[in-house]
């Protein structure tokens, strides 16, 4: 049995024809591009850039920028980001690695631009290795690097337990892919090495690193052309160190109540998504530390969770490029929802559904989760979700909305997982039920009937 999990071929990702990559002759360093996976260990990119860079006897340079233009880039994910910032330098010392950071204030195209100091970097690293992911906007920045520079460039699958390669099919639902990724589970489920290089010579820098501390967040977010308006979530800090501290709680207080999950009264999940969305923890970490921890049984729900439902969104992302759209549903659910577009139903305006002002208190009360907290409890988001759907004239009106409401406010949004959740409100990774006004044969679920499964007017009190 290995006592770390492998950095195997299969988590390499190389350009589309090559089967091996051939470091630049005469590269000064090796840059690891931070994208996803921002945290200085259980990382198996920044190992790769590590063991790549001992054998060619030069250092690793880190580097991460943080742009202003990215899709619903707003005041609250700068800010979990800069916060993990803090984390990552810290973590990037302790190893030796030198570690840059930049923040793209620019205005209008007026200021220095991160593209430029990438490609400055790049132009003289023996290799780039960067982060896998399969959606947003990390495929395009990986492919526009990749024709711009004549480096050899390397993305590594960080993201998942079992290497989102390995899976050589798109899979149907989680009983299909739920074996395939249990076979082997022992293999991949292991401790991610965390190795130090043995080269540290200083790299000089072509722009000058921005410098991010407790003090100077709020300062360095508010001169950012990004969306004002979506504040930073409340009672939520980004980076490993808050991550690890919530890990560590479930792990004892959580998971031994994880079976009563699905009241969101009860503080029974692990609300690690945030953390695990912009890499500030592993999946292994997660549940090695609740497998070492938790109860047997809690432990296989939340392994569930986590493993299986997760990674059937990767899969889903990697071979589905249209996982944005209504094309992703199955042509059933498609039919379903397109033949009973035209039954009576209730409609609210975009505003009125964005603001929480619909005539329900209970999908208000979910609604201002994401408006204030930046997060939704996940049975919670399944009941918000068919909802929208049942409120919008038509299924292509409520997939933009669901995109657009979880992806401006959910710390966690942006993600595989949460276009594998809006999938499922459509009809993806299930099957048909009994008919009904509006849904047809795709599953319906009632606000009603809510209160006989929690304390509806609890929860409703608790978001304000």
């Amino acid at each position: 049995m290995p006592t770390s999990a492998p950095l195997a071929d299969s988590r390499l990702w190389l350009p589309a024809g090559a089967s091996h990559l051939r470091p630049r002759a005469g590269g000064e360093f090796v840059l690891y591009w931070i994208q996803v996976t921002q945290r200085a260990h259980d990382n198996f990119a920044l190992e790769y850039a590590i063991e790549q860079a001992d054998e060619l006897g030069v250092p690793v340079l880190a580097y991460f920028s943080l742009r202003p233009d990215y899709p619903w880039a707003s005041d609250r994910f700068h800010t979990f980001m800069l916060e993990g910032v803090i984390d990552m330098a810290a973590g990037f010392a302790k190893k030796g690695i030198q570690f840059a950071h930049f923040l793209d204030q620019r205005v209008q195209g007026k200021g220095v631009d991160h593209h430029a100091n990438l490609k400055a970097l790049a132009a003289r690293a023996s290799l780039v290795v960067t982060d896998w992911f399969p959606t947003f906007i990390m495929p395009r920045q990986l492919k526009q690097l990749r024709e711009a520079i004549d480096a050899p460039v390397v993305a590594v699958d960080s993201a998942t337990v079992v290497p989102a390669q390995s899976l050589e099919k798109a899979f149907s639902g989680a009983r299909h892919i739920r074996p395939v990724l249990m076979k082997d589970l022992d293999s991949w489920l292991q401790p991610v090495p965390n190795s130090t290089p043995r080269h540290t010579t200083p790299v000089s820098l072509p722009f000058e690193p921005t410098v991010v501390t407790e003090e100077r967040i709020a300062a360095l977010v508010a001169g950012c052309p990004i969306d004002h308006s979506v504040a930073p979530a409340r009672g939520w800090r980004g980076g490993s160190v808050a991550a690890r501290t919530r890990l560590d709680w479930f792990a004892e207080h959580g998971l031994p109540r994880y079976l009563e999950r699905n009241d969101p009264n009860v503080d029974a999940t692990s609300k690690l998504s945030p953390w695990l969305h912009f890499g500030h923890v592993s999946v292994h970490e997660m549940l090695l530390t609740a497998k070492a921890e938790g109860p047997s049984e809690q432990y296989d729900k939340f392994l569930d969770e986590t493993l299986t439902w997760r990674e059937l969104a990767f899969n889903l992302c990697r071979f589905e490029p249209r996982h944005r759209t209504m094309a992703a549903v199955p042509e059933w659910a498609q039919k379903e929802l397109s033949d009973h577009s035209d039954d009576p139903r209730t409609l609210y305006r975009d505003d009125e559904l964005e603001f929480a002002r619909t005539d329900n208190d209970l999908w208000n009360a979910a609604q201002r989760s994401y408006l204030r907290d930046g997060w939704m409890h996940n049975y919670m988001r399944m009941l918000w979700g068919k909802s929208i759907i049942g409120w919008t004239e038509n299924p292509e009106r409520a997939m933009r909305l669901l995109e657009h409401l979880n992806n401006k406010y959910s710390l966690d949004g942006r993600d595989p997982n949460s276009y594998g959740g809006i999938l499922w409100c459509f009809g993806k990774f299930d099957r048909p039920f009994y008919r009904r006004p509006v849904f047809g044969t795709v599953r319906y679920m009632s606000l009603k009937a809510a209160s006989g499964k929690f304390d509806v007017e609890r929860y409703v009190r608790s978001m304000g």
